[in-house]
């Protein structure tokens, strides 16, 4: 079997596959939504369907290292699957928040490079990573 024929079908299917070969399906998912998307909502979203891919509401990855880290990680088991969404401009601090969001036990880790919001702009995150491509790439480098 070709890879170019494994990566169109798993284009044409939406699904995915993490490194320890985890598919994900992305057909449907609900986007990450600041003071919206937490464990309650996402329990409550799970019971609509077991395989739409939730999100974390953005959780900045300076409060995940120096806060309760614990309390802000925590999800139920059968919120799974569930990507956790960092938001963050330093390399270093996004890389430690993505290991601790995989160590937590989260199914993707994803960069928030899209939100438009002001209020996350002001920190220099969101949408203003797409101005800075030295940020974004060095944090996922192993």
């Amino acid at each position: 079997m070709s890879q170019e024929w494994v990566d169109a079908e798993m284009l044409e299917n939406k699904l995915f596959c993490d490194e320890f070969g985890k598919k994900l399906d992305r057909s449907l998912s609900v986007a990450p939504m600041m003071d919206w998307t937490d464990r309650h909502c996402r329990f409550f979203l799970r019971g609509f369907s077991p395989r739409v891919l939730l999100y974390t509401e953005m959780i900045h990855a300076n409060a995940i290292l120096r806060g309760h880290r614990e309390r802000l990680l925590r999800f139920h088991p059968e919120e799974h699957p569930l990507a956790l969404q960092l938001g963050g401009s330093e390399p270093a601090t996004l890389a430690a928040a993505a290991r601790a969001g995989e160590e937590a036990g989260y199914d993707e880790i994803n960069l928030n490079c899209g939100c438009p919001s002001e209020r996350v702009q002001a920190g220099s995150f969101g949408a203003c990573l797409m101005r800075e491509p030295r940020v974004w790439p060095s944090a996922w480098r192993p």
